[in-house]
């Protein structure tokens, strides 16, 4: 004996076939279609315009570029890591939470078009007892990645020394990834 099906059974029966005419895409490939997240390979990271800082501020605009041919996709903070000349890492303390140059707003997703350029803020407070040391490189690793962008800090950047807590000047604070300069 053979089952009719029942008006659910034929509504869904029907929208798949709707769906193989019209050509609709199926949940799996609009999931595939979404873009993909940034990562170290596709970006380029290069100096931002000029900051005029507060009293006591060092802040730095740094702009993330889509080299790559897709869009994909930026959301959160991302890592940051100042070193010496030597190529050693200074123990600063970084913080996610707003300063007086950095956004207190929190993170959202910031999609990258090819050629496209998303934008994070650093800021540190100058050293107030005693610097030990001035930082020669930035690295940059983007949210969900391990990989590091680096980059060369020259006379033009703020210098960023290193200043041991519980100094002011110890603590860089971090923008989360913006669409715009402004939003930083």
């Amino acid at each position: 004996m053979s089952r009719r099906p029942g008006p659910v059974g034929l509504w869904l029966a029907t929208g798949v076939l709707a769906s193989l005419v019209v050509g609709q895409p199926s949940g799996r490939a609009i999931a595939a279609s979404r873009p993909s997240v940034c990562s170290a390979g596709v970006l380029r990271l290069r100096v931002g315009r000029e900051v005029v800082p507060k009293t006591q501020q060092s802040p730095l605009l740094l702009a993330l570029v889509n080299r790559g041919s897709h869009t994909c996709t930026l959301d959160g903070y991302p890592r940051i890591q100042l070193d010496s000349s030597a190529g050693a890492a200074y123990p600063f303390a970084y913080r996610d939470r707003g300063d007086d140059e950095v956004t207190h707003a929190p993170p959202g997703r910031v999609a990258l078009r090819p050629g496209a350029v998303a934008w994070v803020m650093i800021n540190k407070n100058h050293c107030v007892v005693r610097a030990l040391g001035a930082a020669h490189a930035l690295r940059l690793s983007p949210p969900g990645d391990t990989a590091f962008l680096s980059l060369t800090l020259g006379a033009q950047q703020p210098i960023y020394t290193y200043c041991p807590a519980p100094d002011p000047g110890h603590y860089v604070d971090i923008s989360p990834l913006e669409s715009s300069a402004s939003r930083t």
